[in-house]
C-alpha cells in the first residue's frame, strides 16, 4: 500500500487547507465520527461544520445507517500513520474520556487500551465486564482481558473473577477455581471481606456447575458470614440461592424451600434462576415443573439467554422431565435441542448432559447401541473436563443399558461406580435413581431377593430427599417384585397405598405409559392391575388406568401386548421380542394361529378348523391334529400360561374357537383397514398411514391355502383404492416424486390398474420428461392388450395427447 499511500499524501491530504489537514489527522483515533467526539479529540467546538464540509467534498467518507460517518478504510489507515505516538496516545485519551462521559463503555475501553491506559481500562472492566457476560459476549470480555498486563488484575481483582466466570461458563472447571482462588488472595489481603465473599461465590457456583454440594457448603457457608452488613441486597439473595441449590443437591429439600425463600425476601424483583424448576423436578412436582419450563422455554425464545447454564438449561430440564413421563420422542428433541447449544455456546459441560438426556430418551425407544454411545460421549467429554461427578448421570443411563438387555454385570459395575462418584458429592436423589434402576433390571431378569434390597434402599433414598416420584415408582418396582413370587399378603396391605399415592400425585404415567422410571413395557404391569380390581382395591383408579391404555374390558392379560404382522411376511412379537421360528415347534400352530387371525371376526367351529388345515383327514386324526397344534400355540403365545388357566388371546366355547373380543392383539391387517376406511373419509394422514402399513400381500406363506384368499384379495382391494386416492393427492400438492414410487407400487399389485398409468404420466409430465410419458402411455396400451385384450379408455387416451400437447 506504500504507492497508494504516497499518492494520498501527495494528492489528497497536502491538497486540503491547514484546518482539514489537521481535523483529518486528529480524528483518524476515531472509529465512527460524530460532532460530540470529534470535538473531544480536538478540544474544538466546529466539528459539526467541518463534518458537513468533508461530505460535500465526498473526501474519502461514507454514512452509516445510524446517522455517524466513517472512513473509507484504506484512506482511515493511511490517515493513523500521519500522526505520532504522542498524538495518537493523546487522541485516545481524550476519546476514552467522551466515552466515559457518555456512558459508552465499549469505545471507551478500546480507546483506553489504543492509550495503553491499562488501569483505567480495568476501571471501566470492573462495572462493564458484568453486562458483557450477561449478554454472552464471551469473547469480547475475553479479548479485552487478554489485552491487559498482569499486574491490573491485582489491582482490579474482580477482573480475575471474570476470568474465572470466563474459564466456568466454558468448562475449565480447574482454571476457573485458581482465577477464583487468586482473586479470594488478593482481597483477603486488602481485608476486603464484600471482595472475599465473591470470590467464594465463584468457587462454589464451580462445585454447583458440578453438582457437587459437599466441596461447595463451606464455601457458600463463608461467603454469607461475610455478607453480614453489606449493603448490597441483590448480592445477598444470589447468595441465599446459590445455598438453596446446594441443599437441594445434596435432597435437603425442606432446607432448600426455606433458603430460596430467604432469597425472595432479599430480592426486589423477580429471579431469573433456574432454582424453582430443579426443586419441582426433585420434589415429584412434575405437572407443575413442566408448565413453567415450557412457559420459560417460550419466553426464552424472544429474550434468549447468552451464556451457558451447566445443568440447568431449560431444554434439558425438560428432556428430563419428558422422560419421566414417558415422552421419549420430546425428550430426544429437547436433549439435541440442548446439546446443540452447549456447542453453540462452547460449553463442552452443557453438550455433555445434552448427550445423556438424549441417551436416556434413545433408551426407552430401545436404541440402545446408539444410547451407550451417548452416555460414553459425556463420560469422555467428563474426563477430558476432569469433571468425575459429571460421569454419574451417564453410569445411570448406562446401567439401564446394560441391565434392561440383561447384561447384569455391566449394570452392577455401572451402578456401583455412579454411586460411589455421587457419594463423594453428597448426591443422595441420583444415587436413589441409580439403585431404582439397578433394582428394577434385577426385577426383570427375576433376581427378586436382591431387587428388593435395590429397591428398598431406593425408596427410603426418594423419601429422604422429599421426592414422592421417585419413591412412587420404587415402590411400584417393588410390587411387581412381590406380584410376581406371589407375595400377595405384601401386596394387600401396601399396593393401595401406592394406587392412592399415584391417584393423587397424578403419576398414572408409571403405569399407563414406558418411561424413565418405570416399566420398560407398560403392560407388563396389566396383570396386577388386573388382581386388584378382582380384590376391588381402588377400583375406581383402576378402571381408568386400563381405560386410558385401551384396555377397559380385558379379563385375562398375560403382561405383554401381542404384535402380529400378516402383510408382506408372518411375524409375532411378544411386547418387543420377536417370537423365534424354532419357538412355534409345530407348522400346524402357527397355520391355526393364521386362520384365527383371518376369521378374527367370526369364530369357527373345531370341525371347520380341522378342514381348513388338514383336508380330508379322517377325524380322528384331523381332532388330534388339532388338539397338538391349539397346545402349541398356547405355548408360544403364552409361555408363563398355568395349566387349566384361561388364554388371554384364545377364547374356547365348547367346539367353537375365536380370537378372544378386546384381547391385547395388535393386527397390522386390521390397523390398516382402520386408517384406510378413515383415509377414505378425507383423513390424508390416515391415508398415509395406511399405504405405509401395506407392507405386501397377506400371509404370503399361505399364498395358495384356499382359506386365506378371499382376506388376501379383500386387503388388496383396500390398498389399491388407497394407493390412487393418495396418488390424486400427491400430484395436486405437486410431490411428483412420491406419486411416482406409490403407483408403481400399485402396478405391482395389479399391472392393470389404469389410473396407476394415468398417475405415472401427470407425474411425469410435471416433472418436464415427456419421454417418459409417451413410454408410460406405450406400456399400458400393451398391458392391458396382452392381460385383457383390451384397449385404455377414452379418459386415458385424452390425457396422453394433452399431456403430449402441452
Amino acid at each position: 500500500l506504500e504507492g497508494l499511500f504516497d499518492v494520498l499524501a501527495h494528492e489528497v491530504l497536502e491538497q486540503q487547507p491547514e484546518d482539514v489537514r489537521r481535523f483529518l489527522v486528529q480524528t483518524a483515533a476515531l472509529q465512527d465520527l460524530t460532532p460530540g467526539a470529534c470535538n473531544a479529540v480536538r478540544a474544538a467546538s466546529d466539528s459539526a461544520a467541518m463534518l458537513a464540509y468533508l461530505r460535500r467534498q465526498e473526501l474519502f467518507i461514507f454514512e452509516q445507517g445510524d446517522g455517524s460517518l466513517r472512513y473509507h478504510p484504506i484512506f482511515h489507515r493511511f490517515l493513523r500513520q500521519q500522526a505520532s505516538a504522542l498524538e495518537k496516545q493523546e487522541a485516545h485519551r481524550r476519546a476514552a474520556a467522551f466515552f466515559r462521559r457518555e456512558e459508552q463503555p465499549a469505545r471507551a475501553v478500546y480507546h483506553l487500551l489504543k492509550a495503553r491506559d491499562f488501569h483505567a481500562a480495568g476501571e471501566v472492566l470492573e462495572t462493564y465486564g458484568a453486562a458483557l457476560l450477561s449478554q454472552g459476549r464471551l469473547d469480547t470480555l475475553a479479548a479485552y482481558l487478554d489485552a491487559l498486563p498482569p499486574e491490573i488484575f491485582h489491582a482490579h481483582p474482580v477482573l480475575l473473577c471474570y476470568l474465572g466466570d470466563l474459564a466456568r461458563l466454558h468448562s475449565r472447571f480447574q482454571e476457573a477455581l485458581n482465577w477464583y482462588q487468586q482473586a479470594e488472595a488478593v482481597w483477603r489481603a486488602r481485608s476486603h471481606t464484600e471482595g472475599v465473599s465473591r470470590a467464594l461465590r465463584g468457587q462454589a457456583r464451580v462445585y454447583l456447575d458440578t453438582v457437587n454440594p459437599s466441596a461447595a457448603e463451606s464455601l457458600l457457608e463463608e461467603a454469607l458470614r461475610l455478607s453480614d452488613g453489606i449493603p448490597d441486597r441483590e448480592a445477598r439473595a444470589r447468595l441465599y440461592e446459590l445455598l438453596a441449590e446446594n441443599k437441594l443437591n445434596a435432597g435437603k429439600i425442606a432446607e432448600a424451600e426455606a433458603l430460596r425463600q430467604q432469597a425472595a425476601l432479599h430480592r426486589e424483583g423477580p429471579s431469573d434462576a433456574q432454582l424453582l424448576f430443579r426443586v419441582l423436578l426433585r420434589t415429584g412436582r412434575l405437572d407443575e415443573a413442566r408448565r413453567q419450563l415450557e412457559a420459560r422455554e417460550a419466553s426464552e425464545r424472544t429474550r434468549p439467554v447468552h451464556t451457558p447454564r451447566a445443568h440447568r438449561e431449560t431444554p434439558l430440564l425438560l428432556s428430563l422431565i419428558y422422560a419421566f413421563q414417558g415422552e421419549p420422542a420430546l425428550a430426544l428433541e429437547k436433549a439435541l435441542a440442548g446439546r446443540e447449544r452447549g456447542v453453540a455456546l462452547e460449553s463442552p459441560f452443557v453438550t455433555a448432559v445434552g448427550h445423556m438426556r438424549a441417551g436416556h430418551a434413545r433408551a426407552m425407544m430401545g436404541e440402545y447401541p446408539q444410547a451407550r454411545r451417548d452416555f460414553e460421549a459425556a463420560i469422555e467429554i467428563s474426563r477430558t473436563l476432569s469433571v468425575p461427578r459429571l460421569q454419574v448421570e451417564a453410569h445411570w443411563g448406562l446401567c439401564r443399558v446394560y441391565g434392561y438387555q440383561g447384561d447384569l454385570t455391566e449394570a452392577r459395575r455401572h451402578a456401583e461406580e455412579g454411586i460411589r462418584i455421587a457419594a463423594q458429592a453428597g448426591d443422595e436423589w441420583i444415587a436413589s435413581l441409580i439403585r431404582l434402576t439397578m433394582g428394577a433390571a434385577l426385577t426383570l431378569a427375576q433376581h427378586a431377593e436382591e431387587a428388593r434390597t435395590w429397591l428398598q434402599q431406593a425408596a427410603q433414598g426418594f423419601h429422604a430427599c422429599s421426592d414422592p416420584f421417585g419413591a412412587d415408582a420404587a415402590r411400584l418396582w417393588l410390587a411387581l417384585n412381590w406380584f410376581a413370587e406371589g407375595h400377595t399378603a405384601l401386596l394387600e396391605t401396601r399396593f393401595p397405598a401406592l394406587l392412592e399415592d399415584v391417584r393423587r400425585n397424578g403419576y398414572d404415567f408409571l403405569f399407563t405409559r414406558s418411561t424413565l422410571l418405570g416399566l420398560p413395557d407398560e403392560r407388563r404391569v396389566v396383570p396386577l392391575l388386573l388382581w386388584a380390581r378382582a380384590r376391588t382395591i381402588e377400583p375406581h383408579f383402576i378402571a381408568q388406568l386400563l381405560q386410558q391404555m385401551g384396555l377397559a374390558g380385558i379379563q385375562f392379560h398375560p403382561g405383554y401386548r401381542l404384535r402380529v404382522r400378516t402383510l408382506g411376511g408372518f411375524q409375532v412379537w411378544r411386547g418387543a421380542q420377536p417370537i423365534r421360528p424354532e419357538e412355534w415347534q409345530r407348522a400346524s400352530a402357527r397355520s391355526l394361529f393364521q386362520v384365527l387371525l383371518t376369521f378374527r371376526h367370526q369364530p369357527l367351529e373345531r370341525d371347520q378348523i380341522c378342514e381348513y388345515l388338514w383336508p380330508g383327514a379322517e377325524p380322528r386324526k384331523a381332532s388330534s391334529n388339532f388338539k397338538v397344534a391349539l397346545n402349541a400355540l398356547y405355548k408360544v403365545l403364552e409361555p408363563h400360561r398355568k395349566p387349566g388357566q384361561e388364554s388371554s388371546f384364545v377364547l374356547r366355547e365348547g367346539s367353537v374357537y375365536a380370537l378372544r373380543p378386546g384381547a391385547d392383539l395388535w393386527l397390522d391387517a386390521q390397523a390398516f383397514l382402520d386408517a384406510a376406511q378413515r383415509g377414505a373419509q378425507g383423513d390424508e394422514a390416515a391415508l398415509e398411514e395406511s399405504v405405509r402399513l401395506y407392507q405386501g400381500e397377506y400371509l404370503p406363506e399361505a399364498r395358495y391355502e384356499p382359506w386365506a384368499e378371499a382376506e388376501r384379495k379383500f386387503l388388496t382391494a383396500h390398498f389399491l383404492r388407497a394407493a390412487d386416492r393418495l396418488c390424486a393427492i400427491y400430484l395436486e400438492r405437486g410431490q411428483a416424486g412420491e406419486c411416482l414410487t406409490l403407483a408403481q407400487r400399485i402396478l405391482a399389485q395389479d399391472n392393470c390398474w389404469e389410473r396407476a398409468y394415468r398417475h405415472l404420466m401427470r407425474a411425469h409430465a410435471l416433472l418436464g420428461d415427456r419421454g417418459q410419458v409417451a413410454r408410460i402411455y406405450r406400456r399400458c396400451v400393451e398391458t392391458l392388450r396382452a392381460e385383457l385384450d383390451v384397449s385404455p379408455a377414452a379418459e386415458t387416451e385424452a390425457l396422453y395427447r394433452h399431456l403430449m400437447e402441452g
